[in-house]
């Protein structure tokens, strides 16, 4: 079986989201350039990938972002000089908001406003406008205070949910008029129904469901957007199962518009990251997936998010990498690696993914990382590698690190096109397969004997779609047929 892979990124055609044409974030002038990539919100940015390079993940094009792509205590001191500066970031939400939205155009509707926790100053760190950013907090256990927050979630009303760790409790503020206020407490220390123990995660469905990682506790708490119990999660009684020390938690609603296929589910990491759940909104665990079985060395499961296929996407701090899965926690790729260039990450510690488009933005030990969804073609192969020109049934597979539209091309040894065998197909993350049973007369064109080469491109759905394609390449042989003896 042969086997050989090029990548490059380059230019695509528009992706669709749900049938409808996805905004191409990039298409912005210089003076919105800082919300739409160094917003004042993360103050939290390296070219765009060279060719060769994993493309899991992608930098935006130079045009969108001028080529930075990672922020760092510099940019905070450009947008808040010398009011604060960056201290252990954690959380990180971003959202559309409703009260920042021009429902007569989609122009702006990449528009998102992002709200970073600045743990080691007990502050949140936002943005008001395309060039503003605020802070808000303050060390304590009163009203305006936090001690060690560590999730944060918002929703497109400006409601916004602190895991206020080191108090015990949830904080709900409201963001309104380009402030963020002080609205309600949920909680305080104890095992009780209405209490917590060291809350690290919070997530907020869009049916203004709360789900709060109650670490202490080895729970999960399901309450309503006003604090109200709804149930608790310890665990699995007929599988055997229980939480212990959950610390991440992701949620999906069936209520989301940028979903597929509108099935909800909850993932949940928990014993120091060493394992991660799968299971359904009300606790029925329907996966089990211990870091161990992952391919690659002394891998943890920490902050986590969901893109609109389902994939979940793993923060692995200590290896300072992410790792990507299906809907069903079957591995895909890990991206990244230890350290503070291009395609690595410095002990990251939070992700949020805003779905309609695919951006992802992680925070790190000294700042944060803005990427967008892009595709792998991995483990291109062909069998056989070589058929006579009678024609013989021909198989092809390759693996997708995202849900992609694929064109296959045959090309012959000048690569002039001889013919597409497959054209801008869906074809789904995982292992794929293609088969042919006589390649000459799929294409109607006859195939003489000489060296060819398969030229696979799969260009994600996403916006990044329209400026990223990953491309792989394998050789190929059509034999002269020996005459048969007499």
């Amino acid at each position: 079986m042969t086997a050989v892979s090029h990548r490059r990124p380059a230019n695509a055609r528009e992706p669709r989201t749900r049938g409808r044409p996805t905004r191409d974030p990039a298409r912005l002038s210089l003076g919105r350039l800082a919300i739409a990539c160094v917003p004042a919100a993360w103050l939290f940015f390296a070219p765009v990938s060279a060719s060769g390079e994993p493309t899991t993940l992608v930098y935006p094009p130079f045009g969108h972002c001028l080529g930075i792509h990672r922020i760092t205590d510099f940019h905070r001191f450009i947008y808040l000089g010398t009011r604060t500066k960056l201290s252990n970031p954690t959380g990180i939400a971003a959202v559309k908001l409703k009260a920042k939205d021009d429902p007569s155009t989609e122009s702006d509707d990449d528009e998102l406003t992002v709200f970073g926790l600045n743990t080691g100053r007990c502050e949140i760190i936002f943005n008001t406008s395309i060039y503003e950013a605020s802070l808000y907090g303050s060390c304590g256990s009163g009203s305006g205070e936090f001690r060690e927050p560590m999730g944060i979630a918002a929703d497109e009303d400006g409601n916004v949910f602190v895991a206020d760790t080191g108090n015990d409790r949830i904080v709900r503020l409201l963001y309104k008029n380009d402030t963020l206020r002080w609205i309600k407490v949920f909680g305080s220390t104890g095992p009780g129904e209405r209490q917590l123990d060291h809350p690290t995660a919070v997530a907020l469905g869009p049916s203004g469901t709360l789900y709060v990682c109650d670490r202490g506790n080895d729970r999960v708490v399901v309450m309503t957007s006003v604090g109200e119990p709804v149930r608790v999660i310890d665990g699995d009684e007929e599988r055997g199962i229980r939480l212990e020390r959950p610390g991440a938690l992701a949620v999906v609603e069936g209520e989301d518009p940028w979903i597929a296929r509108g099935r909800d589910f909850m993932v949940v990491s928990d014993r120091g990251g060493e394992r991660l759940l799968r299971m359904t909104r009300e606790g029925r665990i329907e996966r089990v997936l211990d870091a161990r079985e992952l391919p690659v060395s002394d891998a943890r499961f920490g902050s986590l998010a969901i893109d609109f296929y389902g994939n979940v996407y793993a923060i692995d701090r200590e290896g300072g990498r992410i790792h990507k899965l299906d809907r069903d926690l079957r591995y895909v790729t890990s991206f990244g690696g230890s350290g503070t260039g291009d395609r690595e990450f410095d002990d990251p510690r939070d992700l949020t993914l805003w779905k309609r488009f695919g951006q992802i933005f992680v925070t790190e030990r000294s700042g944060a990382q803005y990427l967008w969804i892009g595709t792998d073609i991995m483990d291109l192969a062909v069998e056989p590698p070589a058929i006579s020109n009678t024609g013989e049934r021909v198989t092809m597979s390759y693996l997708l690190t995202e849900t992609s539209r694929v064109t296959i091309e045959l090309l012959d040894e000048r690569k002039k096109e001889v013919g597409v065998l497959v054209s801008s197909r869906r074809r789904p993350v995982g292992l794929n397969t293609e088969r042919w049973d006589d390649i000459a007369a799929r294409l109607a064109e006859p195939l003489p004997p000489g060296r060819y080469t398969f030229r696979v491109t799969a260009t994600p759905t996403y916006s990044s779609g329209k400026y990223f394609h990953d491309t792989a390449e394998l050789p190929f042989v059509v034999r002269e047929t020996s005459p048969e003896t007499p």
